[in-house]
């Protein structure tokens, strides 16, 4: 896994540098998808922010999700096993009815 993380992060980092350098233009953030010519909620930011804090926001959300499955497999691991059910005789286990001669 770490050596993955060695593998996948360097040109991960590489192209979001080269994306906030070639997109410095600024654009307007709307929130509002009504009103485009004048909308209530917006911000005129430059879009390479916009980029940086949407990929830092999947972060974030990533890793509280993989936070909270290795909290719920921990638990899990940890649990007490359930009570084992009372063994059923061999005869009442089986569907068939009974053959009488």
């Amino acid at each position: 896994m770490n050596l993955l993380r060695w593998i996948v992060l360097p040109p991960v980092v590489l192209v979001t540098m080269a994306l906030a350098v070639a997109n410095r233009h600024i654009v307007t953030f709307s929130l509002d998808p009504f009103d485009t010519a004048a909308p209530a909620i917006a911000l005129e930011m430059p879009l390479a922010a916009i980029v940086l804090i949407a990929l830092f926001v999947g972060i974030l959300i990533g890793g509280f999700a993989a936070w909270s499955q290795a909290r719920i497999k921990l638990a899990r691991r940890n649990a007490p096993p359930p009570p084992e059910r009372p063994k059923a005789s061999p005869a009442a286990e089986t569907n068939l009815p009974a053959a009488t001669l």
